[in-house]
């Protein structure tokens, strides 16, 4: 039974908290366990104070002073595992403002995080006040502007916050320039961060899972990741659907029948644009020991490591033809074909 997981992203000062804080009254109010990560770019634990003062008594990890898709990007797997082992029935994540939920959704393809966790909605909040201000604001700084960018760009649910503080006029303008990046997202315009959330818990349920730990206790971050826990098998089965526009393909492969580069770059630009990323341990070359390889703005690569477990290949995407990613995996390089992808 994976865990279900809901990230919550947008630019500084969007009112991320505000909305995490609606999203706990609302998932205790259904009877469902949450548990969160929270990144904070300081020191200081501002947002988890406040967090924890209004909704008590239920875990909590907390990564300070850097941005979880980049300096702390290797400590989301300890951070998670240690949440995972109190048995929640869901986790939220809240971004900091200048993080790329891609990074997260990338961590969780991680071997001990695979069969354990599911994405079911990304969730962006934006600024209706200056959200049309960023582009000309940070012109200067390239990566940031996309990075804000792919926050619209891969949500399932876009809010626009604050709308009190906007003219009909500017809002319209809000909307468009949404529209132009994700026409897919459900929009929600709210103030402090106020609407409807069945649209974002709707496919939740109580998994009744067994806690492993005791007493369902706050836990703080260390600042390392933290010891795996369990094993790192592979998803089984389809039991849980994502809700989620962005999918996690698994493709099982055999250490037995080694491939080539050139193979699985066919396979991945088979889907063109759809694919953001791609990730996995597969037998190259002749060599029955796995490589590492890593797919990123259609370019591979390729490490030698020293994983052990069972072979396979991540794909990761939005709306992706799952039916033409499987004929291809069937056709052209899979020596296993009954083995289906399946999507985490």
């Amino acid at each position: 039974m994976r865990t279900p997981v809901i990230l919550l992203s947008g630019f500084l000062g969007s009112g991320k908290t505000t909305l995490l804080l609606e999203l706990m009254k609302e998932l205790h109010a259904r009877e469902l366990k949450p548990a969160v990560l929270m990144n904070e770019l300081g020191k200081a634990d501002v947002d988890g104070r406040i967090l924890s003062e209004s909704t008590p008594d239920f875990p909590l990890e907390k990564l300070f002073d850097g941005c979880i898709c980049c300096s702390k990007k290797s400590e989301i797997s300890g951070a998670l595992q240690s949440l995972l082992a109190l048995a929640p029935d869901v986790i939220v994540v809240e971004l900091t403002g200048v993080a790329n939920p891609e990074e997260v959704v990338d961590a969780m393809a991680e071997p001990e995080l695979l069969s354990k966790l599911r994405l079911h909605k990304i969730v962006t909040v934006l600024d209706a006040e200056h959200a049309l201000e960023y582009n000309s604001i940070f012109s200067s700084d390239r990566q940031l502007v996309r990075t804000l960018r792919r926050q619209l760009e891969v949500a399932d649910v876009i809010v626009i916050n604050k709308t009190d503080l906007v003219s009909p006029v500017q809002l319209t303008k809000v909307n468009r320039m949404i529209q132009k990046h994700n026409e897919r997202a459900v929009l929600h315009p709210s103030v402090h961060a106020k609407f409807d959330l069945e649209g974002v818990i709707r496919g939740l349920d109580p998994l009744h899972q067994q806690a492993q730990r005791s007493k369902m206790l706050k836990v703080v971050s260390r600042g390392y990741p933290l010891a795996a826990i369990g094993g790192s098998g592979l998803p089984e089965g389809r039991e849980q659907a994502s809700f989620s526009r962005i999918q996690s393909i698994v493709v099982p492969l055999s250490a037995q029948v080694p491939l080539s580069l050139y193979q699985l770059e066919k396979l991945l630009r088979s889907q063109g644009s759809r694919i953001l990323r791609a990730k996995g341990y597969v037998s190259l070359d002749g060599s029955p020991e796995a490589s590492l390889i890593q797919y990123a703005g259609r370019r591979i690569q390729r490490e030698r490591s020293g994983y052990t477990g069972p072979h396979y290949l991540v794909v990761i995407g939005y709306e992706m033809d799952e039916t033409a990613l499987l004929e291809e995996w069937q056709t052209s390089i899979n020596p296993n074909p009954q083995n289906a992808p399946q999507e985490i």
